[in-house]
Parts: C-alpha cells; structure tokens; sequence
C-alpha cells in the first residue's frame, strides 16, 4: 500500500503519481490489489511539474505515471506497469489462467487504455483551448462524444462475453475492471449520464466495495487533499 515503510530496510518502488490522472489510478489499484508496498511521488500536473527538468529526465514524455524501481530502473506507460506487476507479483492475479480469457481481458483494457483515454485527457483539452481555441461547449461536446461511444462499445463487449458477473470477467477483478473503473470515475465526476450502461455500472459497484479499489480512488490520495484545505 502507498508510503507503507520498506522491510529491512530494503528500498521500495516509488510511483510518481497526480490523483486526477486516469492512467496513474489504474497503477494505484493494481498495487493495492497485488498489496506491494509502494511509496508515492506525488507530481502536481496542473503546476507543470511534469514538465520540470529533473521529472523529463526520468520520464522524456513528462507523464504520470512513472515507476521506479528498487534498482532504479523507470518503466512509464500504465499498461506496461501493470503487466510489470502481474508478472513480477503474480499472487492474487489480474489475468485468467486460460488463455483466450487472458486475451479477452487484456483486449477490454487495451480498448480503454489505447483508444479511449487518450481522447479524453487534460492535456487535450489544454490544447483545445490553448492553440485552437475551442469554446467550452466544443470541448464539452468532444468529451460526451467520446465517452460515449467508448462506453457504448464496453457495454456491448461486456453483454456479450459476461453477462451476468459482478466485475468485467468473472469473479473477481482482473485487468480489465482496473481500466474501467478509473474511466467510470472520471465520467461520474464529470457528470456523464452512465444510466444507458448497466453492466458498466455493476462492474463499477463491485469493485468501489473493494479496498484496495476504494484506497485508490482519487479523492483518497494526499495530493487530492491537500488540494482542499
């Protein structure tokens, strides 16, 4: 769990994070579901600490998240690091044994990872309004569009291939839920109408009673709170 002390001594991962980062959510629920001790870096994007000097030099892209590793080895892009930890801490899995429902889970999370969040993240919306000048109603409209189509499309994926389970598949939570659930998350807190998704809507309920997806949510994390005093 995040800032739990090292045993022995021995140096923990450190996860440079921003709690209104979608990617860096996912990485958070991944750890607390695997429970590896982590300690948070915590990289104010709205200030454009992402863009410090000593922040490009471990991550060029100047993105969150970015772990590094008790050998100080850097892996970025959220997906990378999930599989990182799967196979690194392979107890409590977040991949099926079988491998057409690993290919299944891993092609839900690719849809959100590599084709829905990337349309719907701040630093587009920053350049809407920065260099074309969009107005807020035309960016607004962007970001219902996409959402959306998005959730339309896992609506259908998930009425399809599991119909009838409380997460995206099966009993328990695997990757594919912790990609959904931060995309919910940032769709409610926008005010997205989720009531036409109903299956996105369970599988978000039962994850939301879990802890280690609770532990994650951003409204949990330091920086977030220290955003409200």
């Amino acid at each position: 769990m995040a800032n739990a002390p090292g045993l022995d001594g021995i140096a923990m991962l450190q996860l440079y994070t921003y709690y209104r980062s979608i990617s860096t959510h996912r990485v958070r629920i991944a750890l607390n579901h695997k429970g590896v001790n982590y300690e948070s870096r915590y990289v104010d994007q709205d200030r454009g600490q992402h863009q410090d000097e000593k922040y490009l030099r471990l991550n060029p892209q100047g993105l969150v998240p970015a772990l590094v590793l008790e050998d100080e080895t850097v892996i970025t892009q959220s997906f990378a690091i999930l599989e990182y930890l799967e196979e690194r801490y392979p107890d409590r899995p977040l991949l099926p044994a079988d491998p057409t429902q690993r290919a299944q889970v891993r092609s839900f999370a690719q849809t959100i990872v590599a084709d829905f969040t990337p349309l719907n993240i701040m630093r587009v919306f920053r350049y809407m309004r920065d260099s074309m000048e969009l107005s807020f109603a035309q960016r607004r409209g962007w970001y219902e569009h996409w959402s959306h189509t998005g959730f339309a499309a896992l609506e259908s994926v998930l009425e399809r291939d599991q119909s009838d389970t409380p997460y995206c598949y099966g009993q328990s939570p695997t990757l594919a839920d912790v990609c959904l659930v931060p995309q919910v998350y940032n769709a409610l807190k926008n005010n997205i109408d989720l009531s036409p998704y109903k299956r996105v809507r369970t599988v978000y309920r039962s994850c939301t009673a879990l802890a280690a997806f609770q532990a994650a949510a951003p409204k949990a994390q330091s920086d977030a709170l220290r955003q409200s005093l």
